[in-house]
């Protein structure tokens, strides 16, 4: 049946220690529905003395260790219960999750949604990898036996964005749940809503109080506090560039632990022998799909020359499907950007093209859309990459076409990037994708393919767009303390 709009939305309160709590201060946040630009709800505005009362919560949950020194298979089968019971939510979360970020509901399906099933999946993924991993151990010459141990390290800060934000916040979650420890999170002050489903979901399915906890609240009141203090062991992070310098500057002296996932200029490159029924329907997905608001947009296209003018063409007539408007009509295929404040600064890009370059189509607000913070599908030509629209992370539906010679050049163009998160490689050639791969300058890279995930995958960037690595045992890394305890052995007498 169809996600219809909610008449209502409960507040988001801060979940610690098992209880859902008002900030110490009494103070509340505005979220704002995107599409209509209305208040949709309200959200705890946490500070340092919530802050406080989640970490401690969090730590005494550690040591309790009836998580953290739990068998991997009771944590297991509660983390497997949390997937069932997001599926069996899934139309409560799409709507919630719609009202405060604006990403469609697209035409009805008989199962989860896409990113809800996705959210599960990272529970299921991680509770079966914690407890399938095992432990290794060594044998010098029968004289010393070592055997190694992985342990969960204590209380992580869990910082996510709003693109996503049940997704992304899973994504980071299960593996620190899985190995053992204890989390406060803190999601974007935009988009806080689906979070009280989720504290709902862990209670039922038995996740001991105060191993997650959530304040809610901005990033200057509530998360410098947390990545902070000092019973926080780690903290990952995605999010803006400034924010990861930020965070890095007030943990250097403490040595905590850090991941971070940050923007991207990502390069969708698109040879002459491209299969373009595929590679242009993907490359509109790529920049388009959550209005562009996306860490791994391909927002910098670049085409061979002999196929640059048909790949407009065809390019203008696929942006021409997405369909801007109300994101709980089943028919919207392009949601809002998330708030004023974004829509302004995609605004200002918008005008700068029309300086830096020649604005193809799109670049303004659509015709029939007097309200909400929309920006019609654009792509931007005649631009050189140097140019700031170019460069800079814009993080809307504004995609720069540029035209290229040959490997090299596409290349020259691609590297030419403080940022390196994502890439995308077009052509009918195993050679070219296999040589482009190996120079191209970016940590995550597909090859005749759209954005497509395996959970082991090593996700994360280089350059300005990150440092650390989350997915499979790269997670397992992050998240557990590898320990080994050694004995003497008497030696085989020898025949």
């Amino acid at each position: 049946m169809p996600i219809v709009a909610p008449t209502s939305i409960p507040p988001a309160r801060h979940y610690i220690g098992g209880l859902f709590e008002d900030s110490e201060s009494g103070a509340t946040l505005d979220v704002i529905n995107p599409a209509t630009e209305a208040i949709t709800a309200r959200a705890a505005r946490g500070d340092a003395r919530d802050v406080e009362r989640a970490v401690r919560a969090a730590r005494e949950s550690f040591e309790d260790g009836a998580w953290s020194r739990g068998r991997p298979s009771f944590r297991r089968e509660v983390l497997f219960r949390v997937a069932d019971l997001i599926e069996r939510r899934s139309d409560e979360i799409v709507t919630v999750q719609v009202a405060e970020m604006g990403e469609p509901v697209g035409p009805p399906s008989d199962g989860p949604d896409f990113y809800v099933a996705r959210s599960a999946q990272n529970f299921r993924f991680f509770a079966e990898e914690q407890e399938l991993v095992g432990n290794q151990s060594f044998n010098r010459d029968d004289t010393l036996v070592t055997y190694t141990m992985l342990d969960p390290v204590g209380v992580y800060a869990l910082i996510t964005p709003w693109n996503g934000p049940l997704m992304l916040s899973t994504w980071k979650m299960a593996p620190c749940l899985a190995y053992g420890n204890s989390a406060v999170h803190k999601p974007s002050e935009l988009a806080p809503l689906s979070m009280p489903i989720l504290c709902e979901i862990f209670e039922e399915a038995g996740l001991p109080a105060g191993v997650y906890n959530v304040v809610h609240g901005f990033g200057a009141e509530a998360g410098g506090a947390l990545v902070e203090h000092p019973d926080v062991c780690g903290i990952s992070f995605t999010g803006s560039p400034a924010t990861a310098r930020d965070i890095s500057q007030r943990v250097a002296s403490s040595l905590k632990r850090t991941s971070f996932e940050l923007g991207g200029k990502s390069a969708n490159i698109i040879f002459a022998d491209a299969d373009l029924d595929r590679a242009v329907p993907e490359a509109a997905a790529a920049i388009f799909g959550t209005s562009g608001q996306s860490c791994v947009a391909g927002s910098r296209i670049l085409v061979q020359q002999p196929i640059y003018d048909e790949f407009l063409e065809r390019f203008e007539a696929e942006a021409a499907t997405w369909k801007a408007g109300d994101p709980f009509d089943p028919g919207t295929r392009l949601g809002p950007l998330v708030s004023k404040g974004q829509y302004d600064r995609v605004m200002d890009y918008l005008d700068l093209a029309r300086k830096e370059g020649r604005i193809l189509f799109g670049g303004d607000r659509p015709d029939d859309l007097g309200t909400g913070y929309f920006i019609a599908p654009t792509a931007v030509v005649d631009v050189e990459n140097d140019a700031r629209i170019c460069q800079e992370e814009i993080f809307g539906p504004v995609a720069a076409v540029m035209p290229f010679d040959d490997a090299d050049h596409a290349l020259r163009l691609a590297n030419d990037s403080v940022y390196g998160l994502a890439g995308y490689i077009w052509t009918g050639s195993q050679q070219t994708a296999h040589d482009v791969a190996h120079r191209l300058e970016t940590a995550m890279i597909w090859i005749n393919s759209g954005f497509s995930r395996d959970l082991r995958q090593p996700f994360g960037g280089m350059k300005g767009s990150g440092h650390g690595r989350e997915g499979g045992g790269y997670s397992r890394e992050f998240y557990t303390e590898t320990r080994f305890a050694s004995f003497p052995l008497t030696p085989r007498r020898r025949h």
